[in-house]
């Protein structure tokens, strides 16, 4: 009787919001930084550049995107696979952001003409995806993997209207969401993940797959994480209807999973339990896209329990889930404890994407440092490891340690097109601002061209310590900076043209108000400490299946604890590519390789040019012998050949890597 009442009341509220006449809303929140737009961020250079450049050029401009939108426009999909439905949306989104930084106007017109081609095939009742019409009704609107895939569509068409000013992917975003709540809502379908119903489906384990809500084993989270684009569509519109639609779904996501899953994520917040214990299998990608749903509708209701939520799982995730390199996730999934092997499926690139952007959001929101550089660990390590260095295609998953080319070709599916969708996002974590204030938040090195603000960034950091912000405006501006001084960076320097600024506080922003003029140098130093670092709660693992082919993991213990050679933000990996001397370039880093941790690696001159580094020798032992080997950034593991050689089978083990190296005094 109290669901009942419940239902009736809930529904009452969304014909109301849904009326003509609607009260039109307003954000609550403002944000504490809101990023420039991507096309005031101009000529980015070394190492970064160069490889936003090869996603542009290598993948974007190469991907075969017409045979994909040929898919869409066909609309003869039944099959469950989501991989070939979701590429036009990441891929519209990631070109048109890719060519408006870059002033690349060959792309933006093939971006045009696709977007033209994928809204003129958009039915009259709004679906624009890939499943058939036929296969569709009332009864079963959509495919379970529909909302996942029209996720990016709904993301796509907004990026484009806001950078644009596009109106006929405005009118058709709200055609897309105005086909969902006609379709799902109070007296409508649902996101259940199994035929279970309360109270039958409490706490009930499941696996395989659900008709609206994806992967059963995900429990709703793969189709409630529509709640995030139809929110941002309310942002833009400010029509009732798809706030309230959106609220309906997250008050319905305990419910819909069975596990009071959302409600409990209060229990993580305090610290009681971890993120993943909120349910059997908690799929880190999935989460994270609902996260970011629960943080617009705190913007724009007000109601802090939802930010506190999000707030809890990112420390809980960061404190015990999250790797030396920045990456996140264990065979696609959240672990129980410390457990993060070190090689198998590690660090999905999908889970790269979207934790990226839901710390760019928190940060976005709190203008907490914290959050930017977990950004910077992130983009410095792993997200251009993931990245193939020729080609630009990103691996499904990139472990600490394991081996290469295996992995760079596959696809296209998920990862491949989160990795070049989260490149494109790149140069919008750069730089934020809010009235007179502007933040520094990632020292790329690049051009800002503000409407009445313009600076440089010139380095080649963090491969120097040294970072130059040059003033380009020509007409002096009052302008508050904000630059991040890094946590990790014990005695940061920071000087205004010649002059030392004191009490600079690692791990904040320092403020530096000032009229800026035209040529004034503000000169950073951070400088990078050099230093082997022991791995904490270090285990063997097993590995074990859930019923649905999830990979799980048991903690073994072992008295042999691996350590990581780092750079101040940089870690480093010792890479086959690079030792040829060692004439065996499948080595088993576990067992015929040990380093010598009590000595100091040398600074070389990099084997290539287009490196990042600074590179280190040190000495180590090979099948008990001493050997000199030869240190890298892990972000070069993208190299996959060496150059000088034949390139080994797309598909080979031929070169292996480790960041996680056994000490010399380990047998």
């Amino acid at each position: 009787m109290k669901f009942k009442s419940v239902s009736i009341i809930m529904l009452l509220v969304y014909l109301v919001a849904c009326s003509p006449g609607a009260k039109k809303g307003v954000d609550q929140i403002e944000l504490t930084e809101k990023p420039v737009p991507i096309s005031s961020v101009k000529h980015i250079t070394g190492f970064f550049g160069h490889r936003i450049d090869v996603n542009r050029n290598n993948y974007i401009k190469n991907f075969p995107i017409d045979k994909y939108v040929d898919f869409i426009v066909k609309r003869e999909h039944t099959d469950w696979n989501w991989t070939q439905a979701e590429q036009h949306g990441k891929w519209v989104e990631s070109a048109y952001l890719s060519a408006i930084q870059s002033d690349d106007e060959e792309l933006l017109k093939k971006a045009q003409t696709v977007l033209d081609r994928i809204i003129d095939s958009q039915e009259d009742d709004g679906y624009v995806g890939a499943t058939a019409k036929d296969y569709r009704s009332q009864e079963r609107p959509v495919r379970g993997m529909d909302p996942y895939e029209l996720y990016f569509v709904f993301h796509a068409f907004i990026t484009v209207y806001e950078e644009t000013g596009n109106e006929k992917a405005l009118v058709a975003v709200e055609k897309l969401a105005d086909y969902f709540l006609m379709n799902f809502g109070p007296g409508k379908q649902e996101f259940w993940p199994s035929d279970l119903r309360p109270p039958e489906n409490v706490n009930k384990k499941l696996s395989g797959t659900s008709q609206f809500a994806g992967h059963s084993v995900h429990y709703s989270w793969e189709g409630t994480l529509l709640a995030d684009p139809v929110t941002r569509l309310y942002e833009l519109t400010g029509k009732e209807k798809y706030l309230k639609w959106s609220q309906w779904v997250v008050s319905n996501i305990d419910k819909w999973s069975g596990w009071d899953s959302f409600s409990r994520l209060d229990s993580v917040a305090s610290g009681n339990i971890g993120v993943d214990k909120l349910q059997p299998y908690v799929h880190s990608h999935t989460f994270h896209m609902n996260f970011m749903g629960f943080l617009r509708l705190y913007r724009v209701t007000g109601d802090r329990s939802l930010l506190t939520k999000v707030i809890g799982a990112w420390n809980d995730i960061s404190k015990r889930q999250m790797y030396i390199t920045g990456g996140v996730s264990v065979a696609e999934h959240y672990e129980h404890d410390y457990v993060k092997p070190l090689s198998g499926n590690i660090v999905e690139t999908c889970a790269t994407m979207s934790w990226m952007q839901l710390t760019q959001m928190l940060l976005e929101i709190t203008g907490e440092v914290k959050y930017a550089d977990a950004i910077e660990r992130l983009m410095i390590n792993h997200v251009f490891a993931a990245q193939d260095a020729e080609h630009g295609s990103c691996r499904y998953h990139t472990a600490p340690n394991g081996s290469k080319p295996e992995g760079y070709f596959h696809g296209p599916d998920c990862c491949t097109a989160s990795g070049h969708r989260i490149i494109s996002l790149i140069p919008t974590f750069a730089f934020a601002e809010k009235g007179s204030n502007f933040y520094i938040n990632q020292y790329l090195a690049s051009d800002y061209e503000g409407a009445d603000f313009k600076l440089s960034v010139e380095t080649i950091y963090p491969e120097s310590e040294s970072i130059n912000i040059v003033v380009g405006s020509e007409v002096p501006v009052q302008k508050d900076l904000f630059l991040r001084i890094p946590a990790w960076c014990n005695n940061p320097q920071v000087m205004v043209n010649g002059k030392e600024v004191e009490q600079v506080k690692s791990g904040a922003y320092l403020k530096l108000a000032n009229t800026w003029k035209k040529d004034d140098v503000i000169a950073l130093t951070f400088p990078m400490e050099e230093h082997w670092v022991m791995r904490k709660n270090h285990s063997e693992y097993s590995m074990y299946y859930l019923a649905g082919g999830e990979h799980m993991y048991k903690e073994n213990p072992t008295d042999k604890v691996p350590s990581a050679f780092v750079r101040g933000p940089i870690v480093y990996a010792l890479d086959m590519v690079w030792n040829e001397q060692l004439n065996n370039d499948t080595v088993n880093l576990n067992t015929d390789i040990r380093v010598d941790t009590s000595i100091k690696p040398i600074k070389i001159h990099k084997p290539d040019a287009s490196l990042l580094g600074p590179v280190y020798e040190t000495k180590a032992y090979y099948d008990k012998k001493e050997v000199n080997v030869i240190l890298t950034p892990f972000a070069n593991i993208g190299q996959w050949y060496r150059k000088d050689g034949p390139k080994p089978d797309e598909h080979a083990h031929a070169f292996s890597y480790g960041i996680w190296l056994y000490d010399s005094s380990i047998n």
